[in-house]
């Protein structure tokens, strides 16, 4: 699945008011930068020229979209907080905080001085009404409803939430937490000119919108030291080979990419950095058996895991950028099971034997749904191959036009294949994909282990939080609700004779993050 077309899919979900984790988290423009200063080295600093596999989707700070498309809104304005790949908070606009009464009242403490850049204070009265129109954005409605924002004095706002929300801090990393101007945001025309208090500042007159976006440095800003580059130059190439050849023919700096472009890179004297934010495989959405009775029987869902061989899966089909895994948490994640050994290898006979014993020697039949134009092509017939060694027979029932989406999360099919993010704070992916709430949990499915274990993990900071994590994975992995395959690469292709980059603290892992840069 395409980059691209993962962020269509959370466009289509925020466009229909869905829970915004769907993929990997509705929104993304945490500052990537952690430090007071970053490496200058000896590259040419002047201007950072990136693509864009798509264009911005305005200046609204309640519509940010996750991946290189936030470069943008990163680029204008400061979140409360900054986060690393894994959700670690440091300061950004907050310069400390205190979770208390059983983490539903966040307290922060700002920095002073701050300023957005028409020159207006940046203070608590200001963060708690850019607070207030990011809980009523549609966003918000999904990660913040019944929060209230209050601010007491200058240097402190307080948020509240009705019930305990431990990751409450994790999405005032993303697009939640990114604070405009009141007074812009008052003004209604937010697809002008932004006006925030970030590392840079948009340069409207030097810019074509759709096309191209030039951002100045702020030089006022808190951590301008970790920002080297005195311009930041957007330009949207939406067309894969399009950003290539710009790559190669040095007219960008960096742009998303995939695994066919590899060979192509390497030639070039191009580098790709490899990103791990996916994970592929089924979910079984039907699991107490209300469609196919079937699927209600652990034993049953064992044997689905059983019959996919992941190696193979992993070399094969998605060219050897991929690793087997029995897990949908990401690696290193609060919730990750090291050295986890996978509970149900490839073997067909066992998975045959388990059929059996659950009664359903013969198989039977159901229904999967397929979207097209979001690389799952490759995939399906492995898919249905896999259930027809169990004598499943599978209806293959392909989902297209504006609702498609909305069809597929309806609860009606029992199976469903798709890639899916998996954040770096795995509370999000729990949020997303098990609870009772989570858009991926199509069937609305209560497990009163699950329910416990997440009780701990919202009231919870710290080592208690992350054991009650890797409990609920492996109750998940113990009762079979995922068929995992693969954890999957995505790729960001780079000139490494212009720019350095070590890593990407994306939380998403879609793409690194303008602080990642130097």
């Amino acid at each position: 699945m395409t980059t691209r077309s993962r962020r269509g899919l959370i466009a289509a979900a925020a466009c229909g008011t869905l829970l915004a984790t769907l993929v990997s988290g509705c929104t993304s423009a945490g500052t990537g930068g952690t430090g007071a200063t970053g490496s200058t080295g000896t590259k040419n600093k002047d201007n950072l020229v990136l693509g864009l596999e798509a264009d911005i989707p305005g200046w609204d700070p309640g519509k940010i979209l996750p991946g290189s498309v936030s470069w943008a809104s990163e680029a204008v304005y400061d979140t409360i907080f900054s986060c690393d790949e894994f959700g670690n908070v440091s300061p950004n606009i907050a310069e400390s905080y205190d979770f208390t009464d059983n983490n539903t009242k966040l307290t922060l403490r700002l920095r002073s001085g701050m300023k957005f850049s028409d020159g207006t204070p940046l203070d608590g009265p200001a963060v708690k009404k850019a607070l207030e129109y990011q809980v009523n954005a549609p966003g918000g409605k999904s990660f913040l409803p019944g929060v209230k924002v209050s601010s007491p004095d200058a240097s402190t706002v307080v948020v509240t939430t009705p019930q305990p929300k431990s990751y409450l801090t994790t999405f005032l990393c993303l697009g939640s937490g990114a604070i405009a101007s009141p007074k812009y945001l008052a003004a209604g025309k937010l697809d002008q000119a932004p006006v925030g208090s970030g590392p840079y500042v948009y340069d409207k007159a030097a810019s074509t919108p759709g096309s191209v976006y030039v951002l100045t440095k702020n030089p006022e800003h808190w951590n301008a030291g970790h920002y080297p580059y005195k311009k930041i130059t957007l330009k949207v190439l939406a067309d894969r080979t399009a950003r290539v050849n710009a790559l190669k023919t040095g007219q960008i700096s960096g742009a998303i990419t995939d695994a066919t472009t590899l060979n192509q890179l390497k030639s070039s004297g191009l580098e790709p950095l490899v990103q791990h934010g996916q994970w592929a495989g089924l979910l079984i959405e039907d699991r107490k058996g209300k469609i196919v009775p079937a699927l209600g029987d652990v034993r049953v869902r064992k044997a689905i895991n059983m019959v996919f061989d992941k190696a193979a899966i992993a070399q094969k089909l998605y060219q050897g950028q991929a690793e087997p895994t029995s897990q949908i948490f990401r690696k290193q994640s609060a919730a990750w099971i090291p050295d986890l050994k996978d509970p149900y290898p490839y073997d067909i006979e066992a998975a045959k034997k388990l059929m059996a014993e659950a009664g359903y020697a013969d198989g039977f039949s159901l229904e999967i749904p397929y979207l097209a134009n979001f690389g799952l092509d490759a995939a399906m017939p492995i898919v249905i191959q896999g259930l027809k060694e169990l004598g499943i027979d599978v209806k293959q029932v392909t989902l297209s036009g504006s609702n498609a989406l909305l069809d597929m999360l309806s609860g009606k099919y029992p199976i469903i294949f798709w890639p899916l993010g998996n954040h770096g704070d795995s509370r999000l992916s729990i949020d997303g994909t098990v609870l009772p709430t989570s858009v991926w949990n199509t069937q609305k499915i209560t497990d009163p282990t699950v329910d416990r274990l997440w009780k701990t993990v919202l009231t919870r900071q710290g080592a208690e939080a992350a054991t009650a994590q890797k409990e609920l994975n492996q109750h998940v992995i113990d009762q079979a609700w995922f068929a995992p395959w693969v954890y999957m690469n995505s790729f960001f292709g780079y000139d490494p004779k212009k720019l350095d980059l070590e890593k990407s603290t994306d939380l998403n892992q879609l793409a690194p993050k303008l602080g990642d840069f130097q």
